[in-house]
C-alpha cells in the first residue's frame, strides 16, 4: 500500500500565515494593480479587458472625441446601433518558486529553531521574487519621460515640480482616472479607499528631493486620511509618493549628461532612477491573498522515504504562479531622474 502523509492542519495555517505576511511586508507595487483573482485547473493564459470609450479604437483607446451634433435623435427615427469595442490585453503566468534545506544534526544538537527562520526567509524571498515580477512589467511602460533630458544617458536632473505637472498633464489628457483603493496590506484579501490621486512609486533615494518640491505635503499633515501604502512620504498635486529600496536604478548610468552636484556610484556620471505613476487600471496582476497564495511544503526530518532512510533532511519550499502586465499605457508613466548627491 502507498504511504500517506499528513500534517495537523493548524501548523499548515500558522506556518502559512507566516510565510504569507513577510512577503507581503516586502511588496509596495501590488496595491495599485487591477486584480484577477486565478482559479485552479483555469488555463495558464490570462485576458485582462477594458471596454473602449466610444470613438476611440482598440489601438489608440485614449484618442477619442464626443459630439453633441452625432447624438441628435429624430423624432420616429430609430437611431445608429452602435458596438462596444474592447481592449484585451493577454498574459502567461509563470511559476516561480524557492527550497531551503535542513539536516538532522541542524534539529537535533543546533539551537536554532531552523525550519522557522525558512519559513520567514521564505516570505521575504518570494514577497521580493513577486516585487521585481511587477516591477519588470511596469518598466515595460511606454509613456515615458526624462528628467532634464530625452534619454537614459542624458538625464541631468532631480525630481522637479515641472516634470511631476507634465506626467500630470500626460495621463489628464489621456482621459486617466484616479486611483481610490488599494488592496490591503494583509493576508486575506481585500480593498481599501484613499482619496482620489496618482501614486508614484520611486526609490528611497529619492526622499530628499521629493521633499524639496514646491507643495509638497508630508503625510504626517494628511490628518485622518488613508494613506496608499505603510511607505507613502507625502505628496505632490495630485501624486502620492510611495518609497522602496527596491526600486529600480541604473549605476553610472547618464553617460552623456554632466554629473554636478548628483548622486553617482562611480563618480563620473549620475546614477539613474526610475519612478512609476500608475492611475486606475495602467496595470493588472494574479491576486495574491488567501491560504492558496503560495504553495508552502515542509518536509520534516521524520519523514523517511526511500531517498533519505535514515532521515538526514529536512526541507521547506514554496511556490506561486504570477504574471504582471501593462494594460493601458497612457494611464502610467515611467520616469528616468536623477537624485542629489547630499555631499
Amino acid at each position: 500500500m502507498e504511504a500517506t502523509y499528513s500534517v495537523p492542519g493548524q501548523r499548515i495555517g500558522k506556518q502559512l500565515g507566516t510565510v504569507l505576511k513577510h512577503a507581503i511586508r516586502k511588496m509596495v507595487i501590488e496595491g495599485s494593480g487591477e486584480v484577477h483573482k486565478a482559479k485552479l485547473n483555469s488555463g495558464e493564459t490570462i485576458v485582462f479587458r477594458q471596454v473602449v470609450p466610444y470613438g476611440a479604437t482598440a489601438a489608440a483607446p485614449n484618442t477619442f472625441t464626443v459630439t453633441a451634433a452625432a447624438h441628435l435623435q429624430q423624432e420616429g427615427v430609430t437611431p445608429p446601433v452602435d458596438s462596444l469595442t474592447v481592449l484585451d490585453t493577454t498574459a502567461t503566468v509563470q511559476k516561480y518558486g524557492a527550497l531551503y534545506g535542513y539536516t538532522e544534526r541542524q534539529k537535533s544538537l543546533g539551537e536554532d529553531p531552523t525550519p522557522d527562520w525558512m519559513d520567514e526567509q521564505l516570505g521575504e524571498r518570494l514577497g521580493s521574487v513577486r516585487e521585481v515580477v511587477y516591477i519588470g512589467a511596469l518598466q515595460g511602460g511606454t509613456n515615458r519621460f526624462y528628467a532634464g533630458g530625452t534619454t537614459r544617458a542624458t538625464v541631468d536632473e532631480t525630481l522637479t515640480r515641472n516634470l511631476v505637472d507634465r506626467i500630470t498633464r500626460s495621463l489628464e489628457n489621456n482621459h486617466a482616472d484616479f486611483v481610490r483603493d488599494v488592496v490591503k496590506a494583509t493576508v486575506i484579501y481585500g480593498s481599501q479607499a484613499i482619496p482620489p490621486c496618482y501614486i508614484s512609486y520611486t526609490h528611497t533615494d529619492a526622499r530628499s528631493d521629493i521633499e524639496k518640491i514646491p507643495g509638497y505635503k508630508a503625510v504626517e499633515d494628511y490628518g485622518s486620511v488613508a494613506k496608499a501604502h505603510e511607505r507613502e512620504i507625502g505628496a505632490v498635486g495630485a501624486h502620492r509618493f510611495v518609497l522602496s529600496a527596491d526600486m529600480p536604478k541604473t549605476i553610472d548610468a547618464a553617460t552623456g549628461a554632466t554629473l554636478g552636484s548628483l548622486k553617482s556610484t562611480g563618480g563620473t556620471y549620475a546614477d539613474v532612477y526610475q519612478m512609476f505613476t500608475v492611475a486606475k487600471n495602467h496595470w493588472g496582476h494574479v491576486a495574491f491573498r488567501g491560504l492558496d497564495a503560495i504553495n508552502r511544503v515542509h518536509l520534516p526530518i521524520d519523514m523517511k522515504s526511500k531517498s533519505d532512510p535514515t532521515n538526514e533532511r529536512g526541507y521547506v519550499s514554496g511556490t506561486f504562479y504570477d504574471v504582471g502586465v501593462v494594460t493601458n499605457h497612457g494611464w502610467g508613466a515611467v520616469t528616468e531622474f536623477a537624485v542629489s548627491s547630499l555631499t
